[in-house]
């Protein structure tokens, strides 16, 4: 049995002669790892060649013995210099020097087998060609060189003609290695420059989703707080109609917008999934009370069938399995005219297995193995008939292997279908309610709640204001970050809500200023009300010193519960029990 302490000597002597890093860089984690790798087999190699001698020589000279062992250790050690200064030239000086060293010794005490020390020389070329460059490898060549010349002239049984063939063995094999390391550097030259392109790229990609995420939002909050409002008014039936068929069409084009941002978020590595306790049965019927208008419409009966065993609370990422389970539901309501939609949740061992049953279209063999694809339905009359852009089940299946489960579909033609996935099941005690936890209804109405807006989107502060003054709050409003700040040094507000983007001076700025500048509204809380909601700039918006989000377009109940958690009304209300 290995004890934590052996692996953990064995982890760390295999670093030390074959680092793990990342390659940041070209090919230089590749090099470090030839010249540690290659210093410690030469050690190894030296080490036995020592002991070779000592066993089969009775004469064997004690100098060269102890020698010997030095330029072991030298082999051993080499690889510390690089560990602690990073540099490839000098810890390749330091190897060459014991190389040189080594080999010549062997040279003129071991002068029986000349031929067997000499062909070592070639070694020290190739490797400054492979760990430096061309120059300092033909520099090196040359001292080979001048060193064979040097060795034939001191010792009569290298003949100068052996050493001058050596020689030339020595700059044939450079001239090819020097072909093929010019041809390698321009791979990896032309490698490099395509990974800047394709780094370029993807900030570029993200640079334009998040543009083009912003400027769909704008107008699109325009339009879901246009019908909002209207929602609110007195009606005939048709027009309610109209209106719903409205809001359902808004809700389906944010849906799109959503689906294409997490595609990107996740194949950009920006998804991290979270452990966080939950209760199971409340997640699972707030997802059944959400669906359960777009199932009545079309005369469906949604259930929700709970095994005995499941555990009232588990640890999980609740946002990310309510994506899941709510797009699979969804996706059931979808391509299902007639019958129920089934939600079954059980556990399989050491799993959570979660079922979507339907009595829709179903799926071919072919289409099953194409359905979880990213852009892809079952069919191109499929995608016609019923929309959509085809990431919602790529999506699932990316965040169900994020969360270290698997996801699958069993269907048939006419015969419906039932997608299930599985998690790990992490069972805890339910957490300890507060008494602030236990009572927290949504407070509806602020009166006396004084309240700045800046936006500078005409339509987006038509909307806000009316939302606001239907919740009794007293609204000033300013078209940017200056006009903002004019308006906080002269009046104390109970709640700002901040457009992100300006003409001026933008939100985040103007946040910064009023935290870290002494003043009537240093603490108020603040609001953002933004287009741009990537989890990296809804981050920036916090660390400036807002206090909450709420991503364009959004509703009115929304921003109700976001000013119940920051705000205290001075007449505030709640709805009837």
């Amino acid at each position: 049995m290995t004890t934590d302490g052996s692996r953990g000597f064995g982890a760390a002597i295999r670093n030390y002669f074959w680092p793990q890093q990342l390659q940041s860089h070209g090919f230089q984690a590749t090099r470090a790892k030839l010249l540690c790798g290659f210093s410690g087999i030469l050690g190894v190699v030296a080490a036995l060649y020592n002991m070779y001698l000592h066993t089969t020589d009775p004469q064997y000279d004690v100098l060269l013995a102890t020698a010997s062992i030095v330029f072991v250790l030298g082999y051993f050690l080499t690889p510390l210099i690089w560990h602690k200064t990073k540099s490839m030239v000098l810890s390749t000086l330091a190897l060459e020097l014991v190389y040189f060293s080594h080999t010549n010794l062997l040279m003129f005490k071991d002068s029986d087998y000349l031929w067997r020390q000499e062909i070592f020389l070639i070694g020290p070329p190739v490797l400054t060609l492979l760990l430096i460059g061309q120059r300092a490898a033909w520099g090196t060549a040359i001292v080979v060189t001048l060193n064979l010349v040097a060795a034939a002239f001191l010792l009569e049984a290298l003949p100068l003609s052996a050493a001058l063939a050596t020689a030339l063995v020595i700059a044939t094999l450079m001239v090819g290695l020097t072909m093929f390391h010019n041809e390698i550097r321009r791979k990896e030259a032309r490698l490099i420059e395509l990974r800047d392109e394709a780094q370029r790229a993807d900030r570029e990609k993200s640079e334009f989703l998040a543009k083009m995420s912003h400027e769909i939002r704008t107008p699109l909050n325009g339009l879901s707080g246009i019908l909002q409002l209207l929602d609110e008014t007195e009606m005939t039936e048709d027009q309610k109609s109209l209106v719903a068929t409205g809001r359902s069409s808004g809700r389906s084009l944010m849906t799109l917008i959503n689906d294409v941002l997490d595609y990107s978020k996740i194949a950009a590595h920006g998804v991290s999934i979270e452990n966080i306790p939950f209760a199971t049965r409340e997640m699972l019927t707030g997802i059944s009370a959400a669906q359960s208008g777009a199932a009545k419409a079309k005369e469906l009966a949604l259930d929700i069938q709970i095994a005995a065993d499941v555990p009232a609370w588990i640890s999980a990422d609740p946002t990310r399995l309510n994506q899941v389970i709510t797009n699979l539901v969804g996706n059931a309501i979808k391509f299902s005219q007639n019958g129920a939609v089934t939600l079954i949740v059980s556990v399989q061992g050491a799993l959570l297995h979660i079922a979507v049953r339907d009595e829709g279209i179903g799926l071919t063999q072919e289409a099953q193995a194409r359905v979880f694809n990213k852009f892809e339905q079952a069919s191109s009359a499929t995608n016609r008939r019923y929309g959509g852009t085809g990431l919602g089940l790529s999506i699932s299946k990316e965040l169900v292997e994020l969360m270290g489960g698997e996801i699958g579909v069993e269907s048939a033609p006419f015969k419906g279908s039932t997608f299930w996935f599985t998690v790990p099941l992490v069972a805890v005690d339910a957490p300890k309610e507060t008494p602030q936890q236990a009572s927290a209804p949504t407070i509806t109405s602020f009166g006396g709640v004084q309240a700045l807006v800046v936006e500078d989107n005409r339509t987006n502060q038509m909307i806000v204001r009316r939302f606001l003054e239907s919740m009794g709050v007293d609204v000033d409003m300013v078209e940017d970050g200056r006009p903002a700040l004019q308006h906080c040094a002269a009046k104390r507000y109970d709640l700002i809500l901040m457009d992100i983007q300006l003409l001026d001076m933008d939100g985040v700025e103007a946040t910064e200023i009023l935290r870290t500048h002494p003043g009537p509204n240093q603490h108020t809380p603040i609001v953002a009300l933004s287009a741009n909601i990537l989890p990296e700039q809804t981050n920036s918006y916090l660390k400036a010193g807002m206090n909450a989000c709420l991503g364009k377009p959004f509703r009115k109940d929304e921003l109700a519960k976001v000013m119940g958690e920051l705000v205290k009304s001075k007449n505030a209300s709640e709805p009837a029990a």
